[in-house]
């Protein structure tokens, strides 16, 4: 089943057929199946064409080194090695399996009415809770945080600049002495919950007026921004209800057809 659903999510990665030249390797065109096989090889790398240009440059090299190497070995005879045949043949009953799938999901149309009524039975999962985005210091003792509220209270500007001057060098948390004592944005279950009451009962670009306790030390926190909670509209979620939708449909389809073929199929397991 984790290979049916690999192979579904495979379906809408696509392969760009564009015929355009990078470059030449004795008289062999590097195209952009080459520099897209490069990429693959980095995870979540970008698309080509987002790259800089300096990256650009490194990944077309790369390409022209793999087909120089691609190259040698058909000089070399590799392709007639058995275990090179034997993984190309593995490689084919993959793709067949892909491009059917493939062939069957362009079969496949979703409605607007029936994207519009998933997303209404669904629409519990898009509600977003209330979330704030925190800092923090943490320190040792009660005293070094009320030292810190201090040289705070004594800031006239840049309050904020301030404190993540502060969180660099004075919290013991190694997350926070190296980003600013920055949480990012969090919900309430995140959180220990006296942490987020605290960052909850300040108001946005205030800090803690006395010092927080919790088991790992004493806290004092600033509040960088507030979400109140919403709901994720139609239109932004519409394009990946739709795949949903599709994905669920091909997946009945494929798995009803599989049934009735396996009743006139000859199966035997050994």
């Amino acid at each position: 089943m984790k290979t049916f659903k690999t192979l579904l999510i495979l379906l809408f990665c696509g392969i760009s057929l564009n015929g355009q030249s990078f470059a030449t390797v004795n008289g062999e065109n590097v195209t952009i199946e080459d520099i897209n096989i490069v990429l693959k090889s980095y995870e979540q790398a970008p698309a080509f064409s987002e790259l800089s240009k300096v990256d650009k440059e490194f990944v077309i090299n790369q390409a022209i080194e793999a087909k120089l190497i691609q190259q040698i070995a058909k000089k070399e005879k590799i392709q007639n090695r058995d275990d090179y045949t034997s993984a190309l043949s593995d490689i084919q009953n993959q793709l067949l399996i892909e491009i059917w799938m493939k062939t069957n999901l362009e079969k496949i149309t979703i409605t607007k009415e029936e994207v519009e009524t998933s997303y209404k039975q669904n629409i519990a999962d898009y509600k977003q809770p209330l979330q704030v985005k925190a800092r923090h210091i943490i320190v040792e003792t009660q005293k070094e945080a009320q030292d810190i509220i201090n040289e705070l209270n004594n800031t006239k500007t840049d309050i904020q600049g301030k404190f993540i001057e502060l969180a660099n060098t004075k919290s013991i948390e190694p997350t926070a002495n190296t980003r600013g004592g920055d949480l990012g944005w969090f919900k309430q279950g995140d959180m220990l919950e006296e942490f987020w009451q605290e960052s909850l009962s300040l108001e946005v670009e205030s800090y803690s007026n006395k010092p927080l306790q919790t088991p790992f030390g004493y806290h004092i926190v600033f509040l960088d921004g507030k979400k109140e909670p919403y709901t994720i509209s139609l239109e932004n979620v519409y394009t990946a209800i739709e795949n949903k939708l599709k994905m669920d449909k091909l997946q009945l389809s494929v798995g009803k057809r599989l049934e009735e073929i396996k009743k006139n199929a000859k199966i035997s397991i050994n």
